[in-house]
């Protein structure tokens, strides 16, 4: 028995110097545990400052209020409406710092007012409408991009490097299939050392943020080691086809480039190409002239247009200057109506583009992998889509809440200042739960990458299976 361990030892150490042995070898698995740790640091860098600004802009706010209300004399609610810039925030998940999505893209904490909404939103941030990719520098790419070419270092040539030192001949004369068994052993050790790797990372990112050990962080785990368990298998059957290492590694980068970037990006061409980004600078342009047509129109004539929407101020519409508050924010509310139709139109081309996008990323798992990520996140499209609604709602919130103020010319008073409502958005980070038979398989993209993975593993030992000495 003594002798059985130590012949396995012998075995292990000997397999383990193979394993490290070859300067690709360390160069790559340095490459991919510093840009692991890199993309973590700087992550989560990010996401403390994107909260630390979302907590002065509450603070800030705060104590603009307090100073109003010290005030001797209270400015009236149009001024006060016009001025008051509210925050809002979208309430990120600590995750968005390893998976960044959306929230790279676009503003999370935006601050509005009274005025037109569609011009707060798209005016300030040109990028929204038109550019929206599924994440940058951070682990997801590490691990959707960077992990498939280490794994391809470490084992896509490992039976052409036993055939070229004549290991693979030798133990092929044994019986049980020695040979076979060595490289299957080969590539268990590199998935455990690859499943190590991505292990710390992980719990490196729970303890630097702060994240519990709880069923989210085991399903980021479980469905980033089942995508390393699809890339191995793709790499044992291009081995199970017995060619040279040259051909072996040309084949695995094809695969690369074809799975991760090819099919990716035609997705991403054909979606942008069929679905327009029209919509959003058309409303933008048409709701600005709309306000500024406003000074040269019948100012009456617009105050009855609102009351058709708010028939409760329609006894209030009637004033004697040349100026008022209330025809200014009607004003306001009537141009974003006239551009209503377009942004239910691009709202619309939006959900069918990501509907889309969410079926065909099953061409692709590494698009698949990266958007699941993103969406266990909470920073994907849809995330973002629920921010933007959340910040329209309240939007509405301020300007209900100023009406009565300018149709009544009722003064503002300390008190009501205190009321002035406060952004409080209702976030929901959708938990992994079994699957119901209304949803798409696309959208549980571990269930999807388990039986790619599946039919790979089956293929590749099949082929295994009839490979001959040469």
């Amino acid at each position: 028995m003594l002798n059985i361990n130590k012949l396995s030892a012998s075995i292990l150490a000997f397999e383990l110097k193979r394993l490290f042995h070859g300067a690709a070898t360390k160069v790559s698995l340095l490459v991919f545990i510093i840009s692991g740790l890199l993309a973590i640091y700087l992550g989560a860098n990010s996401y403390k400052a994107l909260r630390i600004d979302q907590v002065k802009s509450a603070i800030v706010f705060k104590k603009e209020r307090e100073h109003i209300q010290q005030r001797e004399q209270l400015p009236e609610m149009g001024s006060l409406a016009y001025y008051a810039h509210s925050p809002t925030a979208w309430q990120l998940s600590p995750w968005t710092a390893l998976f960044v999505g959306q929230s790279q893209n676009n503003l999370v904490a935006m601050k509005v007012n009274a005025l037109a909404l569609q011009g707060q939103i798209y005016n300030k941030e040109l990028i929204n409408p038109s550019k929206h990719r599924t994440g940058g520098f951070d682990l997801g790419f590490i691990l959707a991009y960077m992990l498939p070419i280490l794994i391809g270092v470490l084992s896509v040539n490992l039976l052409s490097e036993e055939r070229q030192s004549g290991r693979w001949r030798l133990l092929s004369a044994f019986a049980n299939h020695s040979a076979k068994k060595l490289i299957w052993r080969a590539l268990l050790q590199r998935f455990v050392l690859v499943s190590l790797i991505i292990s710390l990372l992980f719990i490196s990112s729970a303890v630097l943020l702060s994240l519990p050990f709880d069923g989210m962080f085991f399903t980021f785990l479980a469905l980033s080691l089942t995508y390393t368990a699809f890339w191995f298998f793709v790499a044992a059957l291009i081995m199970s086809l017995n060619k040279s290492s040259l051909y072996n590694s040309l084949a695995f980068i094809a695969s690369w480039l074809v799975i991760a970037v090819l099919i990716p990006g035609f997705i991403h061409l054909g979606l942008s190409s069929q679905f327009t980004n029209a919509e959003p600078l058309k409303a933008s342009t048409t709701q600005r002239l709309v306000l500024n047509d406003g000074w040269d129109q019948d100012k009456q004539a617009a105050l009855e247009e609102f009351v058709q929407d708010y028939p409760q101020y329609r006894e209030k519409i009637a004033y004697e200057a040349d100026f008022h508050w209330k025809w200014y924010y009607a004003m306001q509310q009537l141009s974003d109506l006239s551009v209503a139709e377009n942004w239910n139109t691009y709202i619309a081309e939006q959900q069918q583009k990501q509907s889309w996008l969410t079926r065909l990323s099953v061409l692709s798992p590494s698009l698949l992998f990266q958007m699941q990520l993103n969406k266990l996140a909470g920073s994907d499209t849809q995330a973002h889509s629920a921010y933007i609604d959340s910040v329209r709602q309240y939007h509405q919130q301020i300007r209900e809440f100023i009406y009565p103020y300018l149709f009544n010319d009722t003064p503002v008073t300390s008190e009501d200042i205190d009321t002035f409502p406060l952004f409080a958005e209702q976030i929901s980070i959708e938990k992994p739960q079994i699957l119901p038979s209304s949803t798409p398989l696309s959208d549980y993209a571990w269930l999807v990458l388990l039986g790619l993975t599946c039919v790979l593993a089956g293929v590749s030992r099949q082929r295994f299976n009839k490979l001959r000495v040469s």
